[in-house]
Parts: structure tokens; C-alpha cells; sequence
């Protein structure tokens, strides 16, 4: 380590060497930030989101009152509903099949035994969503690649009010409950999230030279 005592240097030298210990100061903190923003760009957190809703098919009107009925292979359903299950990967990686711990599935129980998967919607719509199948009142979803920046619905059919319940095994995988459906979302790419941090350090060590300089003046 190297100290510099102000006694030793003339009074018209010191702004000059705060000067060139702020410019060390930049250096290295745009060093520090390049180094931070390159390590977040190299191992980017993944995270899926997730979100479920349903839709009655039937609901009380005073014109039809006891005059519309829905039916599925010949059975009345009683209450039957529209559910909605999206899922959504936030992140900047994808993930993988491999992710999926022992090849275990996502599992949502919507606790009413699944009569029908109506669909499945995907956005961007090229990209191809995980295998889903059916359990009784569970819907698996995956293995399967979820690529980044993708959401995937699926729409199911039930009879009843739907209680929802989540598990799954995914490995370094956040997964996050959402308040509604989670679009698309842009995120920074790697090299302005760089040039972001690099901006940041550089214009707060100015700033504590600025001041250092003001002080001594």
C-alpha cells in the first residue's frame, strides 16, 4: 500500500494528485462493474412464473334460467369451467429437459378430475411448448425445454370450482406466482446491461472527486 502525506507535497500539487487518485478510483470501480455486469451476463438467474384462472361456461341469467345445459360425451356437467394454466420463463437462459429432477413433471392439481385439454397456446407461437398429460385431477407439464422469454397456456376442462396446488423438482429454477398473466417481456441484453454499470461507476467516482476537489478549494 502506498500513503501519500500532504505534508510533504506543496500546497499548488495537491488538487492534482486527488485528481490522479480519483482517475485510479474510476478506473478501477469501471473494472469492478464490467467484472460484476459480465459475471450476471454469464450465469443469469432462471425463473418461471406461473398463473391460473378459470371461466364458468354457465352462469345465471334470468332468460335462460334452467333452459342451457353442457354436456360431454353424454353426461350433464353441472358447473363446468374453463381453466387456464400459463406458465411463463422470465429469465434470460432457457430451461433445459434437464432441469427437471429425475424427469419429474411440473404438477398442477386443479382438485377436479380433468375431463379435457381444450388447447395449448404458446407465445412466441414457433416455439414449441413441454409434452403435457393428464393424472386424474393433476396436469403434468414437461419434461421439456421452456425457452427464454416463452409462456405457455394450456386450457383445460373440468366440473366444478377448481382449487389450485403447484409442486414440482426443477433444478437452480426459481418458481414464482404471479397476481395475472405475464406477456413476453423484453429484457436487457448482456452488452447494454454492461455499458449500464460501467456509465454508473464512472460517473460516481467523478463525482467523489468533484467533491474531494470543492473540499480542498
Amino acid at each position: 500500500m502506498v500513503v501519500i502525506s500532504m505534508e510533504y507535497l506543496h500546497a499548488s500539487d495537491a488538487p492534482e494528485v486527488l485528481w490522479a487518485a480519483a482517475a485510479v478510483f474510476a478506473t478501477v470501480g469501471v473494472g469492478i462493474g464490467a467484472m460484476w455486469a459480465t459475471l450476471r451476463a454469464s450465469n443469469p438467474k432462471r425463473c418461471i412464473t406461473y398463473w391460473t384462472g378459470d371461466t364458468p361456461l354457465l352462469r345465471s341469467h334470468r332468460r335462460l334460467e334452467g333452459g342451457l345445459q353442457v354436456s360431454r360425451n353424454g353426461r350433464t356437467l353441472a358447473d363446468p369451467r374453463l381453466v387456464h394454466i400459463r406458465i411463463t420463463n422470465t429469465s434470460r437462459r432457457d430451461v433445459p429437459s434437464s432441469a427437471f429432477d429425475r424427469g419429474e413433471p411440473i404438477k398442477v392439481d386443479v382438485g377436479k378430475p380433468i375431463l379435457e385439454v381444450l388447447g395449448t397456446e404458446t407465445d412466441p407461437a414457433d416455439a414449441a411448448p413441454p409434452q403435457e398429460s393428464v393424472a386424474g385431477t393433476e396436469l403434468h407439464i414437461g419434461p421439456g425445454r421452456i425457452g427464454r422469454n416463452q409462456s405457455v397456456t394450456y386450457l383445460l376442462l373440468i366440473d366444478g370450482d377448481p382449487v389450485y396446488t403447484w409442486s414440482h423438482s426443477l433444478i437452480d429454477v426459481t418458481v414464482e406466482e404471479t397476481g395475472s398473466p405475464v406477456l413476453r417481456t423484453q429484457v436487457l441484453p448482456p452488452q447494454l446491461l454492461h455499458v449500464g454499470v460501467s456509465m454508473a461507476a464512472t460517473v460516481a467516482a467523478g463525482l467523489a472527486a468533484w467533491w474531494l476537489h470543492r473540499s480542498l478549494n
